[in-house]
């Protein structure tokens, strides 16, 4: 089977954030990123060709980003790191698509390519709609990193248990389940932080905005590779 290319990735992701995926018209740096808390993440993303910019030079990292747009992000960062088939299912799975992606969707690949390979067999998430046009939230941009972070660990690792980096946030605005997964997230190298990493609520209903959601992909596949911070 053939590898997904980083250029059908970059072209993807490209595609989902509106603007050219021509490798020449690349960035780094972008003019309204200065003094933002996610700047030195929002740079490595665009290293890595997770996000790009707009062609004015601006990244908008108020600006939401869709639940479509997180998944094309989050397969080139998985990418990125460790090789990956976009046409791969694991044996014996029996998976209906999503109902609301069809195959010519820009983004069905990616899509496709989380619902086989982040997500366990016979789960409710594996049938009905994605909602690819919905803003995704800052709770549900978690959900996938912790599958994305035990991805990447078992591929770099050999065991898909995330090591806790820091000590967990005790968020004062979650609960249940939420809580058990944003505890768990927040001590593998922050990728759960406070919204605008200030005081104590997460926010989890929150719309995600693009700089916080290029820095939690960022660090949750980096996160067993890299430097651990200190705090």
């Amino acid at each position: 089977m053939k590898l997904f290319s980083s250029i059908k990735l970059l072209a993807i992701t490209a595609t989902a954030i509106g603007f050219s995926a021509l490798p020449g018209l690349a960035q780094t740096t972008f003019s309204d990123i200065e003094g933002n808390v996610y700047k030195t993440e929002i740079e490595e993303g665009a290293s890595k060709d997770i996000v790009k910019g707009f062609p004015d030079g601006t990244f908008r990292p108020d600006e939401t980003v869709s639940r479509e747009q997180a998944a094309a992000m989050i397969v080139q960062a998985i990418n990125s790191i460790v090789a990956i088939d976009i046409n791969s299912r694991p044996p014996q799975r029996t998976v209906q698509p999503f109902s609301d992606v069809p195959d010519d969707r820009w983004s069905a690949k990616a899509i496709n390519w989380m619902q086989w390979n982040l997500y366990p067999a016979n789960v409710s998430q594996l049938t009905g709609n994605f909602r690819p046009e919905d803003p995704i939230t800052r709770i549900e941009l978690v959900e996938f990193l912790r599958r994305t972070g035990e991805l990447v660990s078992l591929k770099l690792t050999g065991s898909p248990e995330l090591d806790e980096t820091v000590e967990p946030i005790a968020f004062s605005d979650v609960v249940g389940y939420n809580e058990v997964l944003t505890s768990q997230m927040s001590a593998f190298c922050r990728v759960a932080s406070p919204l605008n990493e200030e005081g104590d609520a997460f926010a989890p209903d929150e719309q995600a905005t693009r700089d916080y959601a290029v820095a939690a992909i960022v660090r949750a596949v980096t996160c067993e590779s890299q430097e651990q911070p200190s705090s």
